[in-house]
Parts: structure tokens; sequence; C-alpha cells
């Protein structure tokens, strides 16, 4: 499954939920707190006001831990630049959120996935 396929999920609350819940627990590993409202419908919204200044504050000031956090949640430099390539228009503190909420979305299908199996 790849990232271009999420969209049937985007309105599952269950899913965004549960990612809220993943993208909390991944920034918590490295001292960054992410609070979520538990309001679903805003969730993307909500979830990138809080990390994307934080993102770009490191990307300026601490690379090792935006380049721990890129490990730990699993986005690779090829998605990267893929993704800059396709929005030159954006800041990229702004791609890169985007793609750490959807890489988090996508762990989340994929193990629902698995887990019902």
């Amino acid at each position: 499954m790849n990232l271009t396929d999420l969209s049937p999920y985007i309105n599952k609350l269950d899913i965004i939920k549960d990612t809220a819940s993943q993208t909390i627990k991944d920034f918590d590993m490295f001292g960054v707190e992410i609070k979520f409202s538990g309001n679903a419908y805003e969730a993307y919204e909500e979830l990138f006001e809080q990390i994307e200044p934080r993102i770009q504050k490191m990307i300026g000031s601490n690379q090792s831990k935006f380049m721990g956090i890129l490990y730990r949640i699993d986005v690779n430099d090829e998605q990267i630049k893929k993704a800059v390539s396709q929005n030159t228009s954006e800041p990229f503190s702004a791609i890169i959120t985007d793609l750490i909420l959807k890489r988090e979305l996508q762990k989340v299908v994929i193990r629902n996935h698995y887990k019902s199996k």
C-alpha cells in the first residue's frame, strides 16, 4: 500500500484517532509533545499545525532529532525527493509534515489490515 492509496481511510474515525495516537507516541519518543483534542474531523489540520513548526525548528537547529524522527516514522529519502519535486511551492517543513502524517496513517491502516486477518 502506497501513500496515495490512503484516501478511503481519511474519513474513518477509528483510523484517524489511532493515527493521532501513533503520531503522539512517535514524537513523544523524541521529547516532542503533540496533543490531540479528539476531533477526528479536523485531526489532520490540528496535528499539522503542531508538527510543522517543530519540524521547521528541528531542520534549522537539531538535524539529528529531525533525522531520528524521520527514521522512527519510516519516511525515506526517496519519498522526500519525490514529494519535494512535486510540491515546489510548499515549504520543505510542510512537505515533510504531510509525509509524516500520511506515513502514520499508512502504518495504522496496515496494522489494522493484518490484525483483522
